[in-house]
């Protein structure tokens, strides 16, 4: 990596603090000894400021001069979708390592270009895929890695909560507005990445979206649901509805089936994870996955950031795969031609 790091503390810049940020800065600030956050940037003073004062950093309103400073050697992008690819492209050019918010670009195609950059100028282009960092879905991949399943022939996701205070905050109107939080591509890319990193790659899909949203709040142009489904390059099936309008905690269900056993994944719940293996079985939960219906999400984001900061600290690659963020971004591509035509299937 020609962008090195300094000493033994990876020196993090925050560029973007909007509601997702909270997490993503708490997990920085609790890496004492391994990281640092040593500035940070957003274009509102409201919520730069106090955020500045707190972690007693500079704050800046441009992110081109937080990439000019000396002392910052990564930087988090947390920005909107559609602002991923040119911040990225300049922390890059600036010589910095980064990591951006998932979805890694608004387009595959721009995610390609990110992901040949970084590799040109030897430095680390990671993204914040929470999912691959939720403690169930890391013992349920080293399950399927094992066989557990056996072969499988069908995996459903679920995500449900609400996203209704979003779309009503006037600070945030690009959440409302295409490429926003969309129920394809802010929301099911988590599944879409997760398929491609536990059982290859997508083929083909089929999709259909829903729009309460739009109908019942001033200015969304975004689908508030959708239900992709579809093939997998390795033979199986599978189905992902997504609700952003609904009023309950954020959370996912994930199963998947096999011709062994079944592992059906709820973070809401405890336990977490129950293994049926065959229909008159009732089950048995998984040993060792703590049930964190609350923290579910921070969590999996705390050990997001430890990932990205050590494996800069040890020259490996970080644990979020980008080809697989890529192709996250290609399937959801792909559903929104399948909305366009009607449901038909699209090919991946």
């Amino acid at each position: 990596m020609s962008g090195g790091v300094h000493g033994d503390v990876v020196r993090i810049g925050i560029i973007g603090l909007g509601q997702v940020s909270a997490d993503h800065v708490a997990g920085y600030r609790a890496l004492a000894g391994e990281a640092e956050i040593t500035a940070v940037c957003d274009t509102d003073p409201a919520a730069l400021l106090p955020v500045a004062a707190d972690l007693g950093v500079a704050g800046h309103l441009d992110h081109r001069e937080l990439l000019a400073r000396e002392d910052v050697d990564a930087v988090v992008v947390l920005l909107p979708h559609l602002l991923h690819g040119p911040v990225v492209r300049d922390a890059l050019a600036a010589g910095k390592h980064v990591t951006v918010e998932k979805p890694l670009a608004a387009t595959a195609a721009e995610g390609e270009e990110l992901a040949a950059l970084a590799t040109e100028l030897g430095l680390v282009l990671s993204v914040s895929e929470n999912s691959r960092f939720v403690e169930s879905y890391m013992q349920v991949a080293e399950l399927i890695a094992r066989g557990g399943p056996g072969p499988v022939r069908l995996v459903r996701g679920l995500i449900h909560g609400s996203a209704v205070p979003e779309y009503r905050d006037d600070t945030a109107l690009w959440k409302r507005q295409e490429h926003g939080f969309a129920a394809i591509l802010d929301a099911a890319t988590h599944f879409f990445y997760v398929l491609a990193w536990m059982f290859g790659p997508v083929a083909a899909v089929q999709a259909v979206t829903r729009h309460w949203a739009a109908g019942h709040l001033p200015g969304v142009e975004v689908e508030d649901g959708a239900i992709v489904t579809g093939t997998l390059e390795c033979g199986a099936f599978f189905s992902i509805e997504v609700g952003l309008a609904l009023e309950l905690p954020w959370g996912e269900r994930f199963e998947v089936y096999g011709d062994r056993a079944s592992i059906l994944c709820d973070q809401l719940r405890d336990p977490p994870v129950i293994i049926h293996q065959g229909a008159h079985d009732p089950g048995v939960p998984l040993a060792g996955v703590p049930a964190e219906p609350r923290t579910w999400r921070a969590s999996s984001m705390a050990r997001g950031a430890a990932d990205f900061v050590r494996a800069l600290r040890d020259g490996r690659a970080p644990s979020v795969d980008t080809g697989h963020a890529v192709h996250a971004v290609r399937v959801a591509e792909a559903a929104y031609r399948s909305v366009r035509a009607g449901g038909a299937v699209q090919t991946v």
